[in-house]
């Protein structure tokens, strides 16, 4: 057991060390994360509430914050995810990290930059929109937040399975994202979308965005028996894909080699 605690210390800090040697030339460090996370709501939110005419600002703000928070921290997830395998390769095969290492550190990454983000963007939200405050405290957050982590780790392992079969992939995942992120009720209310829901339904990058942000906005529309639900369900998808790649991590180490 102490074993795998001590990779798992290992594989955080130099996830860390990954974010302090990003910033290491500037002044505010790792907190640019956030800052540019705060701009980019600011702005946002600035240009939207005039462009649809909001009334209610301030729920329409903390909308737009979760919205964009969550929705940065997947999109930069799925893109890293899909080159990770072939940017591991001299790693991979010339050191004794192997498959898991890998995906732990680089998701602990992503992770840890979510964190980041989010201590500068939950006060700013607060101070906004101090009602929704008490949402924070629920079950059905912790729930959708545990669905989110979950959901984005699957997809994620999935579209490194598929960025080191098809390389090409990658040039159209920054399209695919960016119409995912334009098409799905980031930047407007889901109501507008009446009678074609299925837009956002069926899009597998919006849905772990949609729910964790909803536990706190539109939370009475939340079922807390089915995102238990849910987390059962990914849990036993990560399990089996953990398993799968154990399994032939051997297989796709020589894949790798290969290539």
């Amino acid at each position: 057991m102490n074993k795998y605690i001590n990779i798992l210390k290992s594989i955080i800090y130099l996830a860390w060390c990954r974010n302090k040697a990003r910033f290491v030339k500037t002044k505010l460090g790792s907190f640019w994360i956030g800052l540019t996370n705060l701009l980019q709501i600011g702005c946002l939110a600035f240009v939207y509430t005039v462009v649809f005419n909001i009334q209610d600002k301030k729920e329409y703000i903390a909308y737009i914050a979760f919205g964009v928070l969550f929705w940065n921290s997947l999109s930069m997830l799925i893109s890293d995810f899909t080159t990770l395998l072939n940017r591991s390769r001299d790693r991979l095969l010339s050191t004794s990290l192997n498959i898991f290492d890998v995906i732990l550190e680089e998701y602990i990454f992503a992770i840890q930059n979510l964190l980041i983000s989010t201590s500068m963007v939950f006060p700013v939200v607060f101070i906004i929109n101090p009602d929704i405050i008490s949402s924070f405290f629920t079950l059905k957050f912790f729930f959708g937040l545990i669905l989110y982590l979950l959901n984005i780790l699957v997809l994620a392992i999935f579209m490194s399975g598929i960025g080191l079969i098809s390389p090409d992939l990658y040039q159209l995942i920054p399209i695919i994202l960016q119409l995912s992120f334009l098409t799905s009720p980031i930047l407007y209310f889901k109501s507008t979308l009446h009678g074609k829901e299925w837009i956002f339904q069926l899009n597998p990058f919006y849905r772990p965005v949609g729910i964790v942000r909803d536990t706190v906005i539109f939370s009475e529309e939340i079922n807390l028996k089915e995102l238990f639900s849910s987390i059962f369900i990914f849990s036993l998808i990560i399990f089996v894909m953990f398993f799968l790649l154990r399994k032939y991590a051997r297989k796709i180490n020589l894949y790798i080699d290969r290539n």
